[in-house]
């Protein structure tokens, strides 16, 4: 991970760089927050947006659609009393052991699949969000820079780069000083202690208002921090990015304190999506199977451990095998259960009980995007294209604007001999993604069709001038489609 990361820095600061110059023809008043002066909240939106787009490219965002919906439903449950909307932020799953999270400007929360493992609750990982929303809401970033002679956008943008790696390899200074960036210095990634304290004490009574318990991220901190004598040199990197010291355990165990006792019990999709978590950053999977067995060992009754057993056989082509780990668990009518017995009775073959089960729980979960996601994929897969694409356009995941649903518009187009549409479904898969020029290759392919109707043209033509308008600058300066 380490080394495409180092070559993401470079990507981000020449897309920076190339923004900065755009940007400096642009003479703006000096007014608004103090922060405003160093990066505006605009060029918070594009660093955060170019930097989730590039870790998408690398590979280093976990695809999975289940995981990244509750990491945003947690996320968002917070935000709304966190001083933000519910749709103020972009939560994706890094697929990475390490323990750790980051929040990026604009409002891009990465969360690392070996935190939410490490996590003992629910209200320990949502301490965590809560703790990286109010940095967003601060603004430390942006505040951090204020006053620091030579920042702009494009060393702004390799700061943040160079602090998802952890803000602990040398070379990534090395780059830095290798583009001639020589202001970037590590005392300037990691967060200042005053920031840190602000962030927990936000943090903490944004837990409590949302009906987490309030001890949940100081117990979290302080259980990693008590461990930090096994690790060495090697701590776990929420502690070199969020030092904590038991000065600051203790302050925010007393501020949680003042909110009184809260005894919540961790949800269920937590649960499943910890054990989700556990087995798709496996690789291969099957390593964890060990890991539930001594679980079920232990308590036959963990659903926990039998879910995570299901997903490993999943993977591995046995659906028979999931099925009869899934029917085991207690609460079979919970959404990821049910979708889970979907999918592995398509896999064991059991087409018609694997459509009729999708069917009803849609109807009975008309607001939770995976289920209209996977049915779709299944669809497709099946050849029942004309399908897939009402259940997709029926479906949040097209109204949220999330990019596999207009992905899968273009697999269902394709299969359905519609290949102009393949082409504006594919265009907005890109654009959703952050790949401006992805989008308009695909808008400029379909329209070197001989075959196209007026009306197929117009639309083509339409998205295109669009995209051009809202691409990146650089890319509209250069005209380019390629």
């Amino acid at each position: 991970m380490m080394s495409v990361l180092r070559n993401l820095l470079v990507v981000i600061c020449t897309a920076a760089l190339a923004a900065t110059t755009a940007l400096a023809s642009v003479n703006l008043p000096d007014f608004g927050e103090p922060a405003d002066r160093t990066l505006s909240p605009a060029e918070e939106a594009d660093i955060g947006a170019r930097i989730e787009a590039q870790l998408h490219a690398a590979g280093l965002i976990l695809e999975d659609h289940q995981l990244t919906e509750y990491v945003t439903r947690l996320g968002a449950r917070l935000a709304v009393h966190g001083g933000t909307g519910p749709n103020g932020f972009t939560f994706f799953v890094i697929r990475d052991d390490s323990i750790n999270a980051f929040a990026l400007p604009g409002g891009y929360i990465g969360i690392h699949t070996g935190l939410i493992k490490a996590s003992s609750s629910e209200s320990e990982l949502a301490g965590v969000v809560a703790h990286e929303e109010a940095h967003v809401t601060q603004r430390h970033i942006a505040r951090q820079l204020q006053g620091s002679a030579g920042w702009n956008l494009a060393t702004a943008a390799l700061v943040v780069a160079a602090a998802l790696a952890g803000a602990t390899d040398p070379d990534l200074v090395q780059a830095a000083l290798g583009i001639g960036l020589a202001s970037v210095q590590q005392r300037q990634i990691n967060h200042t202690r005053s920031h840190e304290l602000e962030a927990d004490r936000l943090g903490i009574r944004t837990l409590a208002q949302a009906g987490f318990d309030p001890r949940g991220m100081a117990t979290f901190f302080e259980r990693l921090h008590q461990q930090t004598r096994l690790y060495g040199n090697q701590l776990p990197e929420i502690l070199l990015t969020h030092p904590v010291s038991a000065t600051r355990v203790s302050e925010a165990l007393n501020r949680a304190e003042e909110y009184g006792p809260v005894e919540r019990e961790s949800s269920k999709e937590y649960r499943y999506m910890r054990a989700r978590a556990r087995v798709l950053a496996a690789s291969p999977p099957s390593l964890e199977r060990e890991f539930f067995q001594r679980s079920l060992e232990h308590d036959q009754t963990d659903d926990e451990a039998r879910y995570g057993l299901a997903l490993i056989d999943m993977l591995g082509g046995d659906g028979e095998a999931a099925l009869r780990q899934l029917k085991q668990i207690a609460d079979a009518d919970q959404i990821n259960v049910q979708l889970a017995l979907a999918q592995a009775e398509q896999i064991a073959g059991q087409h018609r009980a694997a459509h009729a089960r999708y069917e009803d729980t849609m109807r009975r979960f008309p607001g939770y995007a995976p289920t209209a996601l996977a049915y779709a994929d299944t669809l497709i897969r099946n050849g029942e294209s004309d399908q897939a694409r009402r259940v997709l356009l029926a479906s949040q995941a097209y109204q949220r604007h999330q990019p596999d649903a207009f992905r899968l518009l273009a697999l269902a187009a394709r299969d359905s001999g519609r290949e102009p549409e393949a082409h504006y479904q594919m265009a907005a898969f890109f654009r959703y993604r952050g790949n401006y020029r992805a989008a308009i290759n695909q808008l400029h392919t379909g329209l070197q069709r001989q075959d196209l109707s007026e009306v197929e043209r117009a639309r083509l033509e339409s998205r295109m001038l669009e995209y051009r308008r809202n691409a990146p600058a650089e890319l509209r300066r250069s005209g380019s489609t390629g």
